[in-house]
């Protein structure tokens, strides 16, 4: 696969994983280790190997894990003729100026514990 076709096939990765209703985003892994390096960029949360596809995402609390898990190996398996594993990294409150599918904005609430970086909570006010 050369390298322009590795970015596109990337892309359409990443924007499929992305409209499944339920994820807030791609995730980079705990120390950023998940992508798919290519010249001048890279695509976070996306790893395209000759064996396998992996997709890292972090999800809305209100979706269910493996229902949404599986939405996504759905939405990203017709592009490509490989195993498609996707790890769910971790999970966020819906914010209300959140616009992407699955992103309810008349969800908003009170404040809410985030996580933020290793696993660490930190407060947020809405």
């Amino acid at each position: 696969m050369t390298p322009a076709e590795a970015s596109e096939l990337s892309g359409r990765i990443a924007t499929a994983a992305r409209s499944v209703p339920g994820v807030a985003d791609l995730h980079g892994g705990m120390f950023g280790e998940i992508g798919t390096y290519l010249p001048g960029g890279r695509v976070t949360g996306v790893r395209v190997s000759d064996r396998r596809v992996e997709v890292h995402v972090t999800l809305y609390l209100d979706y269910p894990v493996r229902a949404t898990g599986d939405a996504v190996r759905s939405a990203v398996e017709p592009l490509v003729d490989l195993p498609v594993y996707v790890t769910v990294e971790d999970l966020v409150q819906r914010h209300a100026d959140d616009s992407r599918p699955g992103g309810d904005p008349s969800v908003a609430g009170p404040p809410v514990m985030r996580r933020s970086g290793a696993g660490h909570l930190r407060k947020e006010n809405s």
